[in-house]
C-alpha cells in the first residue's frame, strides 16, 4: 500500500470542498465560522478541513497548513477565489 497521498475533492451539489490531509480518523470538529470546519484526530492532529459555500470564494485566514491547503484547492482548477 502506497504513503497517503493529501487531497481535495468539490461536491458541486453542496458547493463544498473538503481537503483532506491525513489519513487518520475524525475524533472531532471544530467550526471557525458557519462557513470552514476543520476536522481533528484523537490525537490532535488536523485531518481535514471543510470548505461550505465556495462559489463566493475561500477564506483561509486561520486555517492550519495553508500553503498546502491552498495548493489543493488551486489544483481542482474550478477557479475558485482564494482569500487569506
Amino acid at each position: 500500500m502506497g504513503e497517503f497521498q493529501p487531497y481535495a475533492k468539490y461536491d458541486q451539489d453542496s458547493d463544498a470542498i473538503y481537503v483532506l490531509l491525513s489519513d487518520a480518523d475524525v475524533e472531532r470538529s471544530t467550526s471557525i465560522d458557519d462557513f470552514r470546519i476543520i476536522d481533528y484526530s484523537a490525537g490532535g492532529k488536523v485531518v481535514g478541513v471543510e470548505f461550505l459555500g465556495v462559489g463566493g470564494g475561500v477564506d483561509l485566514s486561520d486555517i492550519p497548513y495553508r500553503n498546502t491547503v491552498e495548493k489543493l484547492i488551486n489544483e481542482l482548477n474550478l477557479g475558485i477565489k482564494i482569500f487569506a
